[in-house]
């Protein structure tokens, strides 16, 4: 049989790159275009030998089979040539899509999903399975640092993803195992209202195969109304619904639950309890951050539905070391910490910035945001405002509109003066970077937030300090 060349466009994108890899390793044809000559991908790819070439020409489709692109490239107005050509050929799909359809293939696929914690669960889940000897094949949308990746080829009958509810891309997946991590709005730039954002959701789960195993968050009020509302559909199609909390559960007819207990939360650890059956066990995790508490919850009560044991388990979550991006450390200069954040919602930056007041009780904190896209920002104005409660010092750059048209009708200064005196606007990063270097002293934190340019920023910040 021939082998089936694929196309990705945009592939020096991390979750793409990875995707393409990951192809190449299960036995494609595999090449791909990028705007950018260099990303912080484009040497994996140049190492795994993938043919790489920059800029969009529709010569690149020759002899190809799929034209794999990210969803996002959809909605454009005017699409690229590379596109037209490929939807007029019928090759055209979404990278989700084609992993859906070709990597998964004859799988037992393990999905998370949810609106935060989704890159950390995924990784936690695939860490402990590969300890565990499963051999799991992993595609996350971060880089893990034990893999230097954003996957893992292996050679089991398991395929972990992270499964992202933009676009809808995850009804491109059939799992056998779903843990859902929470469910609040997002998305508002695609999804009008929560009722369709849980729709999505529902739609998802729909999709589950044997053995239906269902895990879920009792404390999200979101993942709560979705489950009472889904009752007669779980039951009848005999799904095995886990719950797992912290304080707070509620009555469902659960197959099994999971509580977790926090006993001691030092700077650079949390140790937390979980109760099952009628067992009760310690684990540590070194890391700040009760999020990860919960994260960990999710993982451990996969890895038990999955006959992974404890020991091997705890000793995963013992090393483990986090994402890049995510709260992660970029740099020390003059005594003063920068960090490196993704975070773009409320609920995401304040998880983070309680982790940073339990690893630094007593430190100044700066929290620096980029605003992602304009509806965020409209939508959570108040949300966000309250999210920065635990920082000294605000700053907030211009929005990064990702895939968005200007919307006049919200500023940042809105964010500002809701925020109060402890918040300014700062548009220009060079400045920025230099009010940091003469503002901040030894011993102080700074959090750059954001998933546009903020990256960028927070290295000129720590340049800036040389």
């Amino acid at each position: 049989m021939k082998q089936k060349h694929i196309h990705f466009m945009g592939i020096g994108g991390s979750a793409v790159a990875g995707v393409a890899i990951l192809a190449k390793n299960f036995g494609f044809k595999v090449s791909g275009c990028d705007l950018q000559s260099e990303t912080y991908y484009s040497s994996v790819l140049k190492k795994e030998k993938v043919k790489y070439f920059t800029g969009h020409n529709v010569n690149h489709l020759k002899d190809v089979d799929i034209l794999a692109v990210s969803a996002a490239v959809y909605p454009i107005k005017s699409p690229h040539p590379e596109v037209i050509e490929a939807r007029k050929r019928g090759i055209l799909m979404s990278w989700q899509e084609f992993q859906g359809k070709y990597l998964q293939k004859d799988k037992e696929v393990i999905s998370i999903a949810g609106t935060h914690g989704k890159s950390t669960t995924t990784a936690m889940v695939g860490l402990v399975m590969e300890e565990g000897g499963l051999d799991p094949t992993v595609e996350v949308g971060a880089i893990i640092p034990q893999w230097q990746a954003t996957f893992r080829f292996g050679q089991s009958k398991y395929f972990v993803c992270e499964a992202d509810e933009f676009n809808n891309n995850f009804l491109n997946y059939s799992p056998s195992l779903i843990i859902i991590n929470n469910l609040e709005m997002d998305h508002p730039e695609f999804f009008k209202d929560f009722n369709e954002f849980k729709e999505a959701f529902r739609k998802f789960i729909q999709r589950i195969k044997k053995p239906k195993i269902l895990i879920l968050n009792e404390e999200s009020l979101g993942v709560k109304e979705l489950l009472i509302e889904m009752k007669d559909w779980l039951v009848k199609e005999k799904i095995k619904v886990i719950g797992f909390y912290l304080d707070n559960n509620f009555s469902f007819p659960f197959f099994k639950e999971y509580q977790g207990l926090i006993i001691e939360k030092k700077p650079d650890f949390t140790v937390f309890k979980i109760k099952r059956n009628n067992l009760e066990e310690n684990f540590q995790i070194n890391l700040p951050g009760t999020h990860l508490v919960m994260d960990s919850l999710a993982a451990l009560a996969a890895g038990f539905e999955l006959g992974l044991k404890s020991e091997t388990m705890k000793k995963t979550l013992g090393k483990f070391q986090g994402l890049n991006r995510r709260f992660d450390l970029i740099g020390e200069e003059k005594g003063i910490k920068i960090y490196d954040d993704y975070a773009v919602h409320p609920t995401a930056i304040e998880a983070t910035l309680q982790a940073v007041r339990q690893k630094y009780p007593f430190q100044k904190i700066w929290a620096i945001f980029e605003p992602h896209q304009y509806s965020r920002l409209k939508l959570f104005l108040n949300e966000f405002a309250k999210s920065f409660n635990l920082a000294d010092i605000v700053i907030v750059t211009s929005i990064y509109p990702g895939r968005e048209e200007e919307d006049k009708t919200i500023k940042v200064e809105d964010l500002v003066e809701q925020i109060g005196e402890k918040a300014f606007f700062q548009p220009d990063f060079d400045l920025l970077a230099q009010q940091i270097n003469q503002k901040a002293a030894n011993g102080d934190i700074v959090v750059v937030f954001g998933a546009g340019k903020s990256h960028q920023l927070s290295r000129k910040i720590l340049d800036n300090l040389k």
